[in-house]
Formats: structure tokens, C-alpha cells, sequence
């Protein structure tokens, strides 16, 4: 995990974030209506944030969204990127700090996942998991999925986002997620629904990780 933490720290002060998207995500585009389910004002959970744009769409719709990631340097960008003001608070026993927008419908947390929690901000609504459960590493799966099923409020919309790759040509990150695999993490109180799976293939990953065929897969879970 510290060897994990240090990689994600170098790769933004490096700014090595080819991962970062400068638009909305295709899969939550179309599949909005899933995550929302009809519902106003509700509270997002993104998990491993980064700066990503997601947070400011969902933010303009109305929603509150909380995101937590371990770059600083992240949280600030969002910010600053999207023109929106913020103040920042600390954390209490050091454990870091948060950056709340003006009308307190953005809290980015600035921690160590594993310590956010329901204390910090109650039971979510939906959670957006675009680049989270793919970055974890294999050994902290199964406390990464208990963690997200303890923060599903009753009616949680669950959207997340996983890779299918050739796993003896790339070891990852981000690392492939079998079905097989979210079965056996999320199968015993969540209803799993496999969205769609789309073939994102390009020569530039031929090039950069060595593979021949990559697909994005897109579930839905939500509580038994």
C-alpha cells in the first residue's frame, strides 16, 4: 500500500496522469439515469477522485458529491481548473484535510482511502468508481468492496467502471477486474448487473503496456 501511495504521488507531482480524462466519461454519460434512478440532490461518492471533470457535472445537476484521493495536488487542480472556491479544513489526528466549495456541495478529502468512512460524511446515494477498483492493488480488493458496501445507503445506485486485458503481456496498473472477481468481492449483499462491455483498443496501448485487445466493462450494483 505505501509503495502504491508513493507511485500515485510521484505520478501527479510528475504530472504523469495520462489516466486523467478531460471530458466526461462515456459510460456515465449514457448511463447517468442508472446512477441517479430518478432521484434529486443527492449525495455521489467517488472513490480515488483525482481532478476529474465527473465531479463538477454531477455538481451542476445539483448533486453533492464527496471524493477522497491521496494527491493534494489533485484536489487543487480540480478546483482551480473548474473556477469553483473553495475553503480547506484539517482533518482531525492529522489524518489530512478537506476541500469544501463554497455551498458545501464538493468535499474532496485529502486522505488515505481506508480512512474514510461513514462517520466522515453518512451513507451515499450512488458511487461513481471510474478509475478506483482498477487501481487497487489485488491483496486490498476485498477491504476496498467491504468498504463501499458500508458506505451504500438503502437505494445506492453503484456504477463501476473495469478493464479486460491480456494479464500475461500487463501486470497493471490499472490491473484487470474479472467478472469472476467482482462476483466473489461484491456477489454476497449486492445485486450485480453487467452493463456493457466496449472494446477501447487502440494502437497507443499496443505501444505503451504491450497488449493486443483491451475492453472497458461497466456494472451496476446495488443492494440486496
Amino acid at each position: 500500500m505505501a509503495e502504491q501511495a508513493y507511485d500515485w504521488l510521484k505520478a501527479w507531482d510528475e504530472n504523469d496522469i495520462g489516466f486523467h480524462r478531460e471530458n466526461i466519461d462515456a459510460f456515465l454519460s449514457k448511463y447517468i439515469d442508472r446512477l441517479i434512478n430518478g432521484r434529486k440532490n443527492i449525495k455521489i461518492f467517488i472513490p480515488l477522485c483525482g481532478k476529474t471533470v465527473d465531479i463538477k457535472w454531477l455538481w451542476e445537476m445539483g448533486h453533492t458529491v464527496i471524493g477522497v484521493d491521496l494527491a493534494k495536488k489533485a484536489l487543487e487542480e480540480f478546483f482551480k481548473e473548474q473556477n469553483i472556491s473553495y475553503t480547506v479544513s484539517n482533518l482531525a489526528e492529522g489524518k489530512g484535510e478537506v476541500f469544501t466549495s463554497e455551498d458545501k456541495r464538493i468535499k474532496l478529502y485529502c486522505c488515505d482511502l481506508f480512512k474514510f468512512n461513514s462517520s466522515c460524511e453518512g451513507l451515499m446515494d450512488a458511487i461513481w468508481d471510474r478509475g478506483s477498483l482498477v487501481a487497487i492493488e489485488k491483496e486490498d480488493r476485498r477491504r476496498y468492496a467491504e468498504l463501499m458496501k458500508s458506505l451504500m445507503a438503502e437505494g445506492c445506485q453503484y456504477l463501476a467502471e473495469t478493464l479486460e486485458y491480456d494479464e500475461t503481456k500487463f501486470g497493471g496498473p490499472p490491473r484487470i477486474v474479472s467478472e469472476q472477481t467482482i462476483t466473489d468481492l461484491f456477489g454476497d449483499k449486492l445485486e450485480i448487473t453487467h452493463l456493457e462491455r466496449k472494446d477501447i483498443f487502440t494502437p497507443a496501448f499496443k505501444e505503451a503496456w504491450g497488449i493486443d485487445s483491451l475492453f472497458e466493462h461497466l456494472y451496476l450494483f446495488c443492494l440486496k
